[in-house]
């Protein structure tokens, strides 16, 4: 991460100015790999237009020398490759509004479903099972799996393949069928008589619509991502499609208001998609605090974080991962993640022979391990265990399937904000786990309806104070501050190490409106800690100069090998 020393108390920065942005239409990660490439080195770029783009625009960017790969609904625009000599000219065309790079991304039950009241969410809600709901999932696919078997009218799942052009269901990494099983896994291979743990996804009933977006060694391009969330937006109809799980994603390098995949991400919300993204698995990385991963930094998505289980129903014993990435997101400030789930050692389904099995074959559960059956106690079982905040994010996407299961009236909004109000508070920075920990059981009984829920942004003032947006007035006065990040009783934001709750000073409001003061039945928002606020990396208002984040899998026993 670029940034230069700070001093100790910062000059107040509009709120809503975009910080660290590019001034002109080619994005600094752009200007970068021009001025590292040769004049004919065609670089993959993704062009946001004005508008649609007329045939005119199209003839002059194969004049020089550029080739389409992909026009995109979500965003307005299209993927391509561009000689680098030529796209200092092709962002002054007049039809060109802004040019990123096309970024690589990297793709991030039995204790968990109990840790998050899955299981009482099943009682308490006559068995709510997310039964005609479709979760599109863009990940490396999903293989054929007993757990992923429907008979006698049950969805099968559907594989959309955005790479790849093979018959029938495919997951040569192994990660995706993992994120499939936590949604939607119904348990058949760990639930006959024999069997003394049984593995379930939180919401057996949806439909998973595989987007197979990424390649067999978890790694693809945003343009592909953005090609997987075009089809979720244009078919959501035919599939019911209301939550989209992208447990990937690449670092910050410029606003998400100018990042494609966060423009798609925002298209697909107003489409009613609500999207569930992976905060990033670089909390390791410095104090951890602003590593969260696009599109994990855009507003209106619901960013996850993961926390460690301890192996244990009882959640009094969980720590936040010591890997999962904490806010506040780079060069907007945005506070993230907004909830957090189980995402250490959770035991899915096994794609045998996948990348991630024969590589980490050492994860994957043997028969004994949940079985009784010493004839075949030594064999390979179906399961295997992964950590990161890949794992914690399908948790949540199976319980938004639940909530609009039980009630489809609902939009992407209301269940963001449902989720995060009905979250267990502890004593952590928002920027840590947000609002808390799901609870799935009380974000199914939980009330309240907003239009929108876009996360708060967060300010450094000049007081030395983090100053964060009241959600009662952003979201309307159901979801108050208090209720949100839990600022009374105990435990609760306000209880943490490094928070002081005081009054907001009247130059914050006066400058900025009353939207960074709460309202008045909402506390003020105060947040100050030395790691947060007296780092530059954070508040200098630059982008993420990391090559790449931690990935999926590294040989880091302790965030992946877990146990058993």
């Amino acid at each position: 991460m670029a940034g230069a020393a700070i001093l100790l108390l910062l000059a107040v920065s509009a709120p809503g100015a975009e910080s660290g942005q590019d001034g002109g239409k080619l994005s600094r990660g752009v200007e970068e790999k021009i001025h590292a490439a040769g004049a004919d080195e065609l670089l993959p770029v993704i062009v946001q237009t004005t508008g649609e783009p007329t045939s005119g625009h199209f003839a002059r960017l194969h004049g020089r020398g550029g080739a389409v790969k992909m026009r995109h609904g979500a965003i307005r625009g299209y993927s391509a490759r561009v000689p680098a000599s030529q796209l200092e000219a092709l962002a002054d065309d007049p039809e060109v509004a802004h040019i990123s790079y096309d970024y690589p991304v990297k793709a991030h039950l039995d204790i968990a479903y109990k840790a998050v009241k899955a299981d009482l969410a099943a009682v308490t809600s006559f068995g709510a099972s997310g039964k005609g709901v479709g979760v599109a999932v863009i990940d490396t696919g999903v293989a054929s799996h007993p757990d992923l078997q429907r008979v006698r009218g049950g969805a099968p799942v559907i594989e959309v393949e955005v790479v790849g052009h093979e018959n029938g269901l495919a997951d040569y990494y192994g990660h995706g069928t993992h994120v499939a099983g936590i949604i939607s896994g119904n348990g058949a291979a760990s639930s006959d008589k024999l069997s003394f743990r049984t593995f379930k996804g939180l919401a057996p009933g949806a439909q998973i619509i595989s987007l197979r977006a990424l390649y067999p060694d978890g790694t693809g391009n945003t343009s592909d991502i953005l090609t997987a969330i075009d089809w979720a937006i244009r078919y959501k109809a035919a599939y019911n499609i209301r939550v989209l799980n992208l447990s990937l994603g690449h670092p910050v390098y410029e606003s998400y208001r100018a990042d494609p995949l966060c423009e798609a991400a925002r298209k697909a919300y107003d489409n009613g998609i609500l999207v569930v993204v992976a905060a990033g698995n670089d909390g390791g990385v410095g104090s951890g605090f602003g590593t969260i991963t696009s599109p994990g930094n855009e507003p209106t998505a619901l960013t996850v974080g993961a926390m460690d289980d301890g192996n244990t129903v009882t959640t009094t014993d969980d720590v936040l991962g010591s890997y999962s990435s904490k806010g506040p997101s780079l060069i907007d400030y945005v506070v993230k993640p907004d909830l957090v789930a189980p995402g250490t050692a959770i035991v899915s389904l096994r794609a045998a022979g996948s990348y991630l099995d024969t590589t980490y074959h050492g994860l994957a559960l043997r028969i004994a391990d949940y079985k009784i059956d010493p004839k075949n106690a030594a064999k390979d079982g179906d399961y295997y265990s992964l950590s990161g905040t890949s794992m914690a994010t399908p948790m949540v996407s199976a319980a938004a399937a639940l909530m609009f299961g039980a009630d489809p009236s609902l939009n992407p909004a209301t269940v963001k904000a449902r989720l995060m109000k009905s979250a267990v508070k502890d004593d952590r920075l928002v920027f840590e786990t947000g609002a808390g920990y799901l609870d799935v059981n009380a974000a199914l009984q939980a009330r309240g309806r907003t239009q929108d829920a876009p996360s708060p942004l967060s300010m450094l003032a000049s007081d030395g104070y983090i100053y964060i947006e009241d959600t009662g007035l952003l979201w309307g006065p159901e979801f108050a501050m208090g209720g949100i990040w839990g600022t009374g009783g105990s435990p609760a934001k306000a209880r943490c190490v490094g928070i002081d709750m005081t009054a907001v000073p009247g130059f914050i409001t006066s400058t900025y409106g009353g939207v960074w003061g709460g309202g008045k039945a909402a506390p003020a928002s105060i947040v100050d800690n030395s790691m947060i606020t007296a780092s530059g990396l954070i508040w200098g208002g630059e982008r993420c100069l990391l090559n790449s984040s931690t990935g999926t899998v590294d040989l880091l026993g302790g965030v992946w090998g877990g146990g058993k």
